[in-house]
């Protein structure tokens, strides 16, 4: 070891005097006759007639001529660093044969980019043909090498002439079946090409697609996009094109007949290869397994099939049936075959292989603060997989979390403080829409009423129980027991809908020691949020996720709920006041408030191997009639692992108000409002290991105005000057199934007063940093 470590240590030393001494050349060990490419001068187009078609074409122009030099930044093809240490090691030891010098040359240097490596003769040629692809017939592209200052350095420059846009005038389909050719013209309004469109290899590869899937989702099992093909006439009419679709000769007649599903049968499996011994036998379905019943309810295999004896073939209900079945989360494999019979008939096999039927995991996080919390958090679960024959699951799981305050002078504690939280979860997911009435409805017309809801993805109804308890040290214990029953679907491939009906949680304090009733005592507001109560809630959350094919996805949630209204209506009906308050239930009272919450993040993707994202979350919550304050775990707090990274969880806030004492920051610093936002940028540095860059700003606020807490209240005026700023660095390792992060947070401003001006307003800098060690992205 010391001995490697000696030969990195003389390596580098001898490598930074070779370096000066080479006066930081980076063309000096170049080959004779060879020049360092250092980049493309900007691509200058001629004859160019602004569209969106035309801009496609520069697009992709900008992609077949680039060539990266070396030291790119950000994968540029024009902008380089002007420091190229590589390039100054290569060319400072490459030539020579020591094995330190190769030692050195292999660890920090990098071989040039030479010009005869960027071959731009090559790339004109494949830049013209793509220009033809989209329609630019009479196209030109040329290349010229720049010599720079120095004669073994050149840029190349490349000239794009145009010329001009031939347009589609005609476009036949020929050769079709007059049932086919009816469907054709039938979607007509769905062609992908039309007359005067710009001419583009791609749009008529994606009409022909298109034909092939019309063709396959009204019966046509074997057609192929390959089965037509085009012939076109560019002569006839100068920058016109007369397109022809041609349906091939010599198919099979197979190929144009549509066909109809026939008998139906699904193998249930638990291992591949297992001999099936008994059956079930419905008209035209067979269900074979081994056992005295099959392993799930054939209703609930039959809801996901979409292909029903006698129908035509569909391959959009293929495609639905295979996506519904995987998504159950039941069978480890599954697959669909047809079988052609009575030259019209497609007889159905669906192969299902049991997944195992139990699984276990287990997640960890740790989280630390150079001024002295740290802690780490814990969650193990067991998850029985079709509990109940119908693709039921059911999910047990435990956790716990740990935090300590081990005292720092620069947040005014002087002894230690220890937190922790732990609880349990008990939730049966059904897949399916449960309710009182369809318990009462027959199968056949439920699954008509239901069927629209399986169109993307199975819905899901889920009943939960959990219990958590909250310990903290010197203060309180706090139990939290609650249930819910809630509702899941999508209505289309982007949107999800989640909808709550009922959340009943039970809040009570086992045990409160006489510091924390002095402190309830000294601030109202606490003594209502943390009082025993009752919290009858509703809640609707709606998720939007763009297509994956964006370039620039982005993701949104909002969620709506409230709690206490429909009974203190109730209470108003019998002759209460809607405002009176200490209405009970259970003789405990119950919380009454209304609160939004939403979400937004944005991804710019910079390189194919870099992206910039921007998160942006707010919520606010309004208490009123039954009580002036929300509950404890509904109020909002600012800092952590996902919000300002430079702080820890609840120790800004609310607004510019900081406590006295430090040891109560937990426990006071929460509010009604918050605004939370956050940059961060995500280069890949090596492999599956990526690095960050961030930016994160955000504060919580109060809607009254307190005098415990002076300052609190949120002013829009203010805003800004209140919002508590960090940045930092970050790794982010993706092993496939999880992402393992850790966050270096350094504080940059807070909203309250330190005694220095300014924006960098900070005590100093070691008390203004944060650890965070996390599984998952933190947005």
């Amino acid at each position: 070891m010391r001995k490697t470590r000696n030969k990195m240590t003389a390596g580098m030393a001898l490598a930074v005097a070779a370096l000066m001494a080479a006066g930081c050349s980076t063309t000096r060990a170049l080959p004779e006759g060879e020049q360092l490419f250092t980049g493309l001068k900007p691509i200058e187009y001629t004859n160019y007639e602004p569209c969106q078609h035309a801009e496609d074409t520069k697009i992709e122009m900008e992609s077949v001529l680039a060539s990266t030099p070396n030291g790119a930044l950000f994968g540029s093809s024009y902008y380089r660093s002007p420091f190229q240490p590589k390039l100054w090691v290569w060319n400072a030891f490459s030539q020579s044969s020591s094995p330190l010098a190769r030692w050195i040359t292999r660890a920090f240097g990098t071989k040039p980019k030479l010009m005869s490596e960027v071959n731009p003769a090559l790339r004109v040629s494949v830049a013209e043909n793509q220009l033809k692809k989209y329609g630019y017939f009479n196209s030109h592209v040329s290349a010229q090498e720049i010599t720079g200052s120095n004669p073994k350095k050149a840029k190349v420059a490349y000239t794009v002439d145009m010329g001009r846009l031939w347009r589609y005038d005609s476009i036949q389909y020929v050769g079709f079946p007059t049932h086919a050719d009816s469907l054709l013209h039938s979607a007509d309004d769905q062609a992908l090409i039309g007359r005067g469109n710009p001419f583009s290899v791609a749009s008529l590869d994606q009409e022909r697609q298109r034909l092939s899937t019309l063709f396959r989702t009204h019966g046509y099992y074997y057609y192929q996009p390959g089965y037509a093909t085009y012939l076109a006439d560019t002569i006839n009419k100068p920058g016109q094109v007369d397109v022809r679709l041609q349906l091939a000769d010599s198919l099979s007649p197979q190929v144009m007949l549509q066909w109809h599903i026939g008998n139906i049968g699904i193998d249930f499996r638990r291992q591949f290869g297992d001999v099936l011994q008994d059956s079930i036998h419905f008209r035209h379905l067979t269900a074979r397994f081994n056992g005295r019943r099959s392993p799930v309810r054939l209703g609930v295999i039959l809801r996901d099939v979409k292909l029903r004896h006698g129908r035509l073939y569909s391959s959009d209900d293929e495609a639905q049936t295979m996506k519904a079945i995987q998504n159950t989360g039941l069978f480890s494999y599954s697959t669909l075959r047809f079988t052609p019979r009575d030259n019209d008939t497609l007889d159905l096999q669906l192969d299902l292989v049991m997944d195992k039927p139990y699984d276990f995991y287990i997640e960890a996080n740790a989280k630390g603060k150079t001024t002295g919390r740290m802690g780490p958090e814990l969650v193990a679960g067991l998850v029985k997989r079709n509990a109940f024959r119908g693709g039921e699951r059911l999910d047990i799981n435990i956790h716990g979390s740990y935090e300590m305050q081990t005292g720092h002078s620069a947040e005014g504690s002087q002894s230690g403080i220890k937190s922790y939280e732990y609880g349990g979860d008990v939730a049966l997911v059904f897949p399916r829409m449960l309710t009182l009435r369809s318990l009462f409805t027959p199968n056949k017309m439920r699954m008509r009423r239901i069927g629209r809801w399986y169109r993307y993805g199975v819905p899901t109804t889920t009943i939960k129980a959990s219990k958590n308890v909250l310990h903290r040290g010197g203060y309180f214990k706090r139990h939290v027991l609650s249930g819910e029953l809630t509702y899941a679907f999508q209505s289309s491939p982007q949107s999800r809908h989640q909808f709550s009906p009922l959340i009943l949680s039970y809040e009570y304090m086992q045990r409160q020691t006489q510091a924390f009733i002095d402190l309830l005592e000294r601030n109202p507001y606490l003594s209502v949020s943390m009082r025993d109560q009752f919290v009858p809630k509703m809640s609707y959350t709606y998720t939007y996720n763009s297509p994956s094919t964006m370039r620039h996805p982005i993701s949104w949630e909002i969620t709506a709920s409230e709690a206490g209204n429909l009974l203190a209506a109730a209470y108003t009906m019998m002759g209460e006041r809607w405002a009176e308050r200490n209405k009970t239930m259970f003789k405990n009272p119950f919380a009454q408030f209304v609160k939004l919450q939403t979400d937004f993040v944005k991804k710019w993707r910079v390189t194919d191997k870099s992206s910039l994202l921007g998160h942006v979350n707010a919520g606010a919550v309004i208490s009123y009639g039954n009580a002036q304050s929300a509950p404890y775990y509904e109020q909002f707090y600012i800092g952590g692992a996902n919000s300002v990274r430079a702080l820890n969880v609840r120790s800004i806030g609310p607004g510019r108000y900081h406590p006295s004492d430090a040891k109560l920051s937990y426990i006071e610093q929460t509010g009604d409002l918050k605004i939370l936002g956050n940059l961060e940028y995500r280069p890949q540095l090596w492999g599956s290991l990526y690095g960050a860059l961030f930016l994160d700003a955000g504060n919580v606020w109060s809607l009254r105005d307190s005098s415990n807490r002076p300052g609190s209240k949120f002013e829009a005026r203010n805003l800004f000057s209140q919002m508590a700023v960090g940045t930092g660095v970050g790794l982010r390792y993706d092993v496939g199934i999880f992402v393992l992060r850790v966050d270096w947070g350094i504080g940059l401003h807070v909203p309250y007063d330190t005694g220095k001006s300014g924006f960098y307003n900070v005590s100093s800098f070691a008390d203004a940093q944060s650890l965070h060690l996390a599984v998952g992205y933190p947005f």
